[in-house]
C-alpha cells in the first residue's frame, strides 16, 4: 500500500501528539501513593473583655478592645491506624503555657489515640494579646479574667484539634519555598558588641518563606500553612488593643485570596528578627498582604508533592543547671535579666535549686523530601544557617516557638556579641547569668540532637 508523503507527515505528528500526552497524563499509581487523610479546622479565640497583654513589660495595663480577631488552627495529618495521625495547631497568643498545652493533649488523647510525638503546638508569639504566661504573677480581678480565659481557650483548642481529626479527607501534600522581605534583624553592635535595637541592614536575617499546601482528592485547596521567621512584634508597647499582627493579617488575607481554606501561620528561627517598619496596625495589614502575595504566586507555580508516612521523633535534653553564685553575687545578675529575677525571687523564699532544664526538640519527616524540626522557644536565626548547611538547604522547615516559649535559644555569636536575646536567654539562665561558661555550648547540643533524630 503507497501512503502519500503528506498523510505519513500526519501520523507522524498524530503519534508524536499521543506519546506526549501519554507521558504527561498522571500516573494513577502515583497519585494513590501521595494520597492521605488530612483534615483542617479554625476557631476564633479572642479574649471578649479586658486582659493583661503579653510582652513590653513596661505595659501595665489591661487591654482597651479589640483591634484585630485572635485565631487557633488545626491540621491533622494521617489515619488512625499505624502510627496514628499527627496533629500541627497553630495558635495567635504571645505563649501557650506548656500546662495548658498538655492539658489539651490529655482531653483530646482521652477521645483519639494521638503520639505525643505527634501533637506539636506552635505559637504565633503575638505582643497584643493575653499574657497567659505571666498570670501566675497577677492577682485579683486581673488574675480571675485571664484565668477564664485560659479555660475557655482549652475549650477551643481542644475544639478545633477534634474538628481537623474529624474532617479528614483524602488529599495531597506538597510543600515549596519562596521569598518575603520584611523581617530585619534587630540587633545593633557597636565593635562587635550588643548596643540595642533597630534595623541592621546586612545582618542576619531568614526571607525564606515555606509553604505547605493540602489539596483534596478533586485539587480543591484545603489548607495552607505558611513558615516565616520574624517576631509578631510591628505593634509596640503603645498599643493597648488585641491584635494578631502581620501573622493574623497574613492569615486573613490568604483567606480572603483563596475562599474555603484554612490558612495557619508558624514561625521559623526569628528571635532577633523584626518587622521592618513596624508601629501601625496598616503595617501588619502590609506585611500580611505581602505573605499572601507570594502564597498566591507559590501556589500557582510547581509544588514538590510528599507521600507518606509521616515519621515523627521527639526527644528532651536535660540540661544541668551550673552551682549557683551566692546570692549577692546573683542580685546584681538579676536587675539584667528576667529569668534570673524569677529564680532570684524562688532562691529567696528557700526553693532548692533546680537540677535540671528540660528542651523538647521534635522532627517531622516525609522521607528526604520534608523533614520539619521543631524548636522549643525563642530560637535565633544562627539556628536556622546551621542547620541548614549540615541537614541540606532543600528539605528542612524549622518551626521555633513550638510547645514552649520562655527563653530564648542564643547562638554561640550572640553569646559573645552579648545583649538583650542572650541575658534572657536558656544559656543564662542555666548559668545563673553567666551565659559564656556554658559547656557544650546549647547550639552544638541542639544540632547533636537533631542529628541523632534525623539518623534514626
Amino acid at each position: 500500500m503507497n501512503i502519500s508523503r503528506p498523510a505519513f507527515c500526519f501520523a507522524i505528528v498524530v503519534l508524536a501528539v499521543l506519546g506526549a500526552a501519554a507521558l504527561s497524563a498522571p500516573d494513577p499509581h502515583t497519585e494513590e501513593k501521595h494520597m492521605l487523610p488530612v483534615g483542617a479546622a479554625k476557631v476564633d479565640i479572642t479574649p471578649e473583655w479586658p486582659v493583661r497583654m503579653y510582652g513590653y513589660a513596661f505595659r501595665k495595663t489591661e487591654s482597651e478592645g479589640v483591634a484585630g480577631r485572635l485565631k487557633a488552627s488545626a491540621l491533622a495529618i494521617g489515619a488512625d491506624d499505624g502510627d496514628g495521625p499527627a496533629v500541627l495547631l497553630t495558635v495567635d497568643n504571645g505563649a501557650v503555657p506548656t500546662s495548658l498545652r498538655d492539658e489539651v493533649l490529655r482531653r483530646v488523647r482521652a477521645k483519639i489515640a494521638l503520639k505525643p510525638e505527634r501533637f506539636m503546638l506552635c505559637n504565633a508569639h503575638i505582643h497584643s494579646g493575653p499574657d497567659l504566661h505571666g498570670m501566675h504573677a497577677l492577682s485579683g480581678e486581673e488574675h480571675e479574667r485571664l484565668a477564664r480565659y485560659a479555660a475557655q481557650l482549652a475549650d477551643r483548642l481542644e475544639q478545633v484539634v477534634l474538628d481537623a481529626l474529624k474532617s479528614r479527607r483524602m488529599a495531597r501534600l506538597a510543600w515549596t519555598t519562596g521569598t518575603v522581605g520584611f523581617a530585619a534583624n534587630r540587633r545593633v553592635l557597636k565593635d562587635g558588641r550588643w548596643t540595642g535595637f533597630g534595623a541592621v541592614p546586612d545582618a542576619p536575617v531568614d526571607h525564606g518563606l515555606r509553604l505547605l499546601r493540602a489539596t483534596d482528592a478533586e485539587g480543591r485547596l484545603l489548607a495552607v500553612v505558611v513558615n516565616y521567621a520574624c517576631h509578631n512584634t510591628t505593634l509596640r508597647g503603645d498599643f493597648r488593643q488585641i491584635h494578631a499582627d502581620w501573622a493574623g493579617c497574613a492569615q486573613e488575607f490568604i483567606e480572603l485570596d483563596h475562599p474555603g481554606v484554612v490558612a495557619m501561620v508558624t514561625l521559623g528561627c526569628g528571635a532577633d528578627a523584626d518587622p521592618h517598619p513596624h508601629g501601625t496596625v496598616e503595617l501588619c495589614r502590609r506585611h500580611g498582604r505581602s505573605v499572601a502575595d507570594e502564597v498566591g504566586r507559590l501556589l500557582a507555580g510547581p509544588l514538590k508533592p510528599l507521600a507518606p508516612p509521616l515519621l515523627a521523633r521527639m526527644k528532651v535534653l536535660e540540661i544541668p543547671f551550673c552551682e549557683p553564685p551566692p546570692l549577692d553575687d546573683l542580685r546584681p545578675l538579676a536587675e539584667k535579666s528576667y529569668p534570673l529575677k524569677q529564680l532570684l525571687a524562688s532562691l529567696e523564699k528557700g526553693a532548692r535549686p533546680p537540677a535540671v532544664q528540660p528542651y523538647q526538640i521534635a522532627t517531622w519527616s516525609f522521607g528526604d523530601d520534608l523533614t520539619m524540626i521543631f524548636l522549643a522557644n525563642e530560637v535565633v536565626v544562627d539556628y536556622a544557617i546551621r542547620l541548614r548547611r549540615e541537614f541540606g538547604r532543600d528539605r528542612l522547615w524549622i518551626n521555633a516557638y513550638a510547645n514552649e516559649v520562655s527563653w530564648y535559644v542564643v547562638s554561640e555569636r550572640l553569646v559573645r556579641e552579648g545583649g538583650y536575646e542572650v541575658n534572657n536567654s536558656l544559656n543564662a539562665l542555666v548559668t545563673w547569668g553567666r551565659p559564656e561558661t556554658l559547656r557544650p555550648p546549647l547550639e552544638d547540643r541542639i544540632v547533636d540532637a537533631v542529628r541523632a533524630l534525623l539518623a534514626r
